[in-house]
């Protein structure tokens, strides 16, 4: 059998199909998958042994603005792959319409979307947590998780390492932590400015956990973060910050081999998850019960007093601010007094 399946962003959402691409494969051992996913989520599955095809397609409003013609390009050539191959079953386990468009155009059988769309045959379920949706996608192909599957839906999600970035961590934790002292890993920024806990929060955080010598910290975060970051970062020889430093998978390494990450509803999130590591979650406009740690995962939820879930990018309250340090804190040593999680 030939298998589409597509899911384009967000990373935490990419990673939450590892789920769905794993029953997929069970139901249909000998099938050949092929996965349509952003070039920005490309590390997720790049080493994931149930994928035996990766197309890649970036979408970018910027480059559609400045580069018409080569996004054009870009575009058609993608399409022109997808439609290279004949499907017997494909999804879009994304139901947006920039996805949607190459699964009316992929030559598939059978077709399955999450929403409602013309002529598909489609699931949707707001009320559901995200993974859980993608399941109702699969039903109605016929495909359930495999049995207890969903035990424990933290675990459930993979990741798929490679030699080079276990050897790149291995390296700057020989240098960085000699001690191997327990690492905290901080991840201050989202996409959205409403999900973030001041920085300055996040430094004393970190500040009074390792003013002990008992831990060590690092700070982790995208290119334009890394600034950011050092100036807030309080100079002490266990803080650490790798902001712009380590690709996708690299992060992935890391997070794996940390005692514990606290961060907001973002992609680290859903990694710490996946890597069966202890998460301490800040939220406050969206709804844990669609986005936060799956049922099984252990996470401690810490929620902004008063927020009303507003789920706006930029709300002006920006009702974090008013989640106190007290509270985090009495979160994060819970968890660091409680045994470590065995490792898979």
């Amino acid at each position: 059998m030939n298998i589409l399946v597509i899911k384009q962003t967000s990373l935490g959402d990419v990673l939450h199909s590892t789920v769905h691409i794993r029953a997929i494969k069970r139901r249909f051992p000998g099938s050949h998958l092929t996965l349509l996913t952003a070039a920005s989520s490309a590390d997720i599955y790049r080493n994931n042994p149930r994928v035996d095809e990766l197309i890649l397609y970036e979408r970018r409003k910027r480059r559609w603005l400045r580069e018409p013609l080569r996004a054009a390009r870009h575009f058609c050539a993608v399409l022109a792959r997808v439609r290279a191959r004949r499907y017997d079953l494909a999804f879009d386990l994304q139901g947006l319409a920039r996805s949607v468009v190459f699964l009316y155009a992929a030559r598939a059988g059978k077709k399955f979307v999450k929403g409602n769309w013309p002529r598909l045959d489609g699931f949707r379920d707001r009320s559901l947590h995200a993974i859980k949706e993608m399941d109702g996608v699969l039903a109605r192909a016929g495909i359930a998780p495999g049995e207890n599957e969903h035990e424990n839906d933290g675990a459930a999600m993979e990741w798929f390492g490679g030699e080079d970035e276990r050897r790149h961590i291995g390296e700057w934790l020989a240098r960085a932590n000699p001690k191997q002292l327990p690492l905290l890993v901080c991840s201050p920024f989202s996409r959205w400015a409403s999900k973030d806990w001041p920085l300055a929060n996040y430094m004393e955080t970190a500040a009074q956990l390792t003013a002990g010598g008992d831990f060590a910290a690092v700070f982790c975060g995208d290119a334009a973060a890394r600034a950011r970051i050092a100036a807030a970062l309080p100079r002490a020889p266990n803080l650490h910050n790798l902001a712009g430093e380590l690709t996708l998978a690299q992060f992935a390494e890391l997070v794996g081999r940390a005692r514990l990450l606290l961060g907001g509803d973002s992609f680290p999130m859903h990694l710490a998850c996946a890597r069966g590591v202890p998460v301490v979650a800040l939220f406050a406009p969206t709804d844990e019960a669609r986005t936060g740690p799956p049922p099984g995962a252990r996470a401690t939820l810490l929620r902004a007093p008063g927020c009303a879930r507003c789920d706006r990018r930029n709300c002006r309250r920006r009702c974090l601010k008013k989640l106190p340090v007290e509270a985090v804190l009495a979160a994060v040593r819970a968890e660091l007094a409680r045994p470590r999680p065995i490792e898979a």
